[in-house]
Order: C-alpha cells, then structure tokens, then sequence
C-alpha cells in the first residue's frame, strides 16, 4: 500500500489553508489509493468526513449504538449484554464524558466574547472634615453614584471567530473522544469475555483431562495388584495424574483472574462471579469483499484528530491577526446625587459614550512568539492525523491478513486434535494389549491434551482478530 498522498499538505503551506474547509483537509488524506492490498482490497471511494456542526453526540448507550452494533455479528446475548452494561457504568468513560462537558463550557466561552459585556455599578460615600477657618465646624457630605456600563469588541478581522471556531471544534474532538472509548471499551470487554471463555472452556478440557488420568490410574492400580503392570507404569501414571490435577488448578485460578478483569471494565467489584458457563462462539458471517475506505474514515479517533487540527488552525488565525489594531466600543449611563432617594430621579442623569483604536506597537516579541508557536501547534496536529490515519490502515491490513491465517490455522489445528484424540484411544487399547510401553501411552496422552488445549486457543484468537477488525474499521461491516 502506498500512502504518498498524505503529503499533499506541505508543512510551509499550513499558513494558506484559512480559506479551506477542514472536512476536505480529512478528505485528502482518508480517501488514498489502497489497491495493493495483500488480502481482502479495501475500495477507494470519496468520503466526508463529519463538518463542524455534525459532532458527536454524547448518549445513553442503546441497542443500536455503533459502539458495539459489530457486537451483534457473534450472535451472543450475554457479549451484547456486557457492552451494553460497560457503557453505562465504566468509570473512564463517565471522566470523558466529563472532559467534553468542560470542552463544551469552554466553546460557549470564547462564543461570548463576541457579545457586548455590561455591569452595573452602585457606589456610596460619606465623608466628614472640620475646617479651620470656619472654626473647627465639622462638615459632613455624602455622594451616591448608580451606573451601567458596557464595552463590546469589534470584531472588524473575524479574530473572535475563528477563537470561537477554534473551541468549537476542540469541543467536537472531545466529544469524538467520547465516542472512540467507547468503541474501545466495547472492544476490550468483547476481548476479555472471550478470554474468559477460554479460560472456562480450558479448565472444563484440564477437568476432563484429569478425571481420565484418574479413571486410567485406578485401572492401573488393580493391574498392578495382580502383577500385569510394572512399578515403573503405576508411578509414570501416578505423576501425569498429579499433574493433570495442577493444571487443572491453574487454570482454575487463571479463569478467575479472567473474571475479575472482566468485571473491573464492567465497573462491578471483582469478585470473579460472572457466569461462563457456555463454550466459544463461531464467527458465521464472512468478510465482505471490497471493503470501502469510508469504513475507516467514521472513525471517531480520526475525527477527533482532524477537530484538533482544525482548532489549531484556527488558532493560528487568531495568532496572525493579533498584529492588526483592535476597536472597543465604550460606554456608561447613571445617576449621581448626594442623596441617595435621588439616584433614580432623571435630573441627576449622566452618560458617555467613546470608541478606542489600538495596536501593539512593541511587546518584546511577543506577538511573533505566539504565531511561531501556533504554527508549530497545527504542524504538530497535522503530523498527528497523518499518523493515526496510517496507524488506522495498518491496523486494518493486520487484521485482514490474520484474518486468513487464522482460519488456515483453525483447521489444521482442529484436524490435529481430532487426530490425536483418536491417537490416544489407539495408544490405550494396545497398551493393554502390551503391543505398546508406558512411555508412548503417556506420550500420546500428553499430545491429545495439548493439541485440544491449542483448538480452543486458536478459535480465541480468531475472535480476538475479528474484534480487532472492528476496532480497525470503526464498527460493523456496513
């Protein structure tokens, strides 16, 4: 795959790009030819990507939340179920959501300061003197003061906008913040369950295992007793039993291990209670060939990561046109008598009104420091999406390669198992027969265990890649 198209936005040209819409910048850099694809071809086509006023949404999950409507495709309830109650109650989940709260008050804040200010004012005095000349009388006086004033910005060079732009869209990004941990929790508590899937289907196969070594052991022992196995048999026996019984109790302490992580993203005390008691699911639905592009690009981390080159573009707006001179509009009306009755009486009226014009003739640099530093900002952010867009491709690319090596692996892994099985029923009959030593007996035994154990790992890890592809493509398959 080829990516070369990614630097189409020079680095020099950052400054150029006020008049473009950042839509069409993620545009660009989604939409890249990708047919050397070494497996299943993702398909070119033109995509727009969310515009500034399509943010996301923070909601209550529900049946049909992208965030695990992939969910659907291994046909189980309770992995739905699970997604669906992670959703709800995953601590990191509610300070992100917390986090796009806070972005949003932020967005409303620079909105503001496009909008006049006012205050009101009441001021009271009183003061007493006694003058000399006047033979020390004391004189008292009071003064009172009712004003409303008022200053409002012009925003003659759009400055204010693009501030206002700039936290609107770093409020679209943490909302797609929001959005792409869930779709990461939702990955991870399919993971973990079907890790938790496997560990129960191993410590059932351990189980299985251990009371056949237990059967074969007891049969052994009475042979022994009327001397038609040697000492040798029973103690090469007596230890794969004792050993099959410590991997059963690994796995035993593995599968509830598998729990607890389970339920610490389910946000419950991990108390290794959740119910397991079904076998691994089997991925029905194939993957469709021709998989379009525009899959990666609904994303919510590369949305979020084009948000925050848009804000630091325009950021970088605001940093160039601080150099140009700044309007205020000025003006008060009140009140002012020495009683304080009077404050509302028109005759005591007063008012201004002024206008100032500003510019920054020196600030020691500080001005060019700040567009140096905008600047270096959005290049960084530029440099940012680029990276997550080609991360979001390999991601896919492994997933899809894996995809049919996992499945190659599935059925010779499963052929093995059968094989082996059958091999170790073999091995005992002719044992018994004495066609055969102790020593290919346990041998046999031990490959039908591990070959069922590496089944139940391979079909895990093809759950786990086909999670990872979902992950990849931002959701389900359409």
């Amino acid at each position: 795959m080829e990516f070369s198209r990614f630097n189409t936005i020079p680095t020099k040209r950052l400054t150029s790009l006020k008049g473009k819409s950042f839509a069409r910048i993620g545009l660009t850099l989604i939409t890249v030819g990708i047919a050397g694809c070494a497996t299943t071809p993702l398909k070119t086509e033109s995509v727009d990507l969310p515009g500034r006023d399509e943010a996301f949404e923070v909601k209550t999950p529900s049946v049909d939340d992208p965030a695990y409507q992939w969910a659907k495709g291994f046909n189980d309830d309770v992995l739905t179920a699970l997604i669906a109650e992670a959703l709800e109650s995953n601590i990191g989940l509610e300070a992100a959501k917390a986090n796009a709260r806070a972005a949003d008050a932020a967005a409303r804040i620079s909105g503001s300061f496009k909008m006049p200010s006012a205050s009101l004012g009441l001021n009271s005095s009183r003061q007493q003197s006694r003058l000399s000349f006047l033979n020390f009388q004391e004189i008292d006086s009071e003064s009172h003061s009712l004003s409303l004033g008022s200053r409002w910005e012009l925003d003659l060079w759009g400055k204010l906008r693009k501030t206002h732009a700039s936290g609107l869209a770093n409020w679209e990004a943490a909302q797609a913040d929001v959005e792409a941990l869930k779709l990461s929790i939702a990955g991870q508590v399919g993971k973990a369950w079907f890790n938790v899937l496997e560990s129960d289907n191993q410590w059932r196969l351990a189980q299985d295992s251990s009371l056949s070594r237990e059967q074969k052991l007891s049969s052994l022992e009475k042979r022994y007793k009327r001397g038609l196995v040697t000492s040798l048999d029973l103690r090469l026996t007596r230890a794969q039993a004792a050993s099959s019984r410590a991997i059963t109790q690994q796995r035993k302490t593995a599968l509830n291990n598998s729990k607890r992580a389970l339920e610490t993203l389910l946000g419950r005390y991990p108390s290794a209670r959740q119910n397991s008691d079904q076998t691994l699911p089997e991925i029905a639905n194939a993957i469709p060939s021709g998989l379009s592009s525009a899959l990666v690009a609904r994303r919510p981390d590369l949305y979020a990561a084009e948000r925050r080159l848009a804000a630091s573009l325009a950021q970088s707006e605001v940093a160039n046109r601080n150099w140009l001179p700044q309007m205020n509009l000025t003006g008060s009306a009140g009140t002012t008598s020495d009683q304080l009755t009077e404050l509302l009486d028109t005759d005591f009226s007063i008012w201004s009104i002024a206008g100032d014009l500003a510019t920054t003739v020196f600030s020691g640099g500080r001005l060019q420091s700040e567009r140096d530093q905008a600047k270096a900002q959005a290049e960084a952010q530029l440099a940012q999406f680029r990276n997550i867009a080609l991360t979001a491709f390999q991601e896919v690319e492994n997933a899809l390669s894996a995809e049919s090596d996992l499945a190659q692996l599935s059925q010779d892994t499963a052929i093995a198992a059968f094989e082996n099985e059958k091999a170790e029923d073999l091995a005992w009959d002719q044992y018994e027969r004495g066609i055969i030593d102790i020593t290919t007996l346990l041998d046999a035994q031990r490959r039908a265990d591990d070959s069922a154990s590496q089944l139940i790992s391979v079909q895990n890890q093809r759950l786990q890649n086909r999670i990872n592809l979902h992950i990849a493509l931002g959701g389900d398959f359409q």
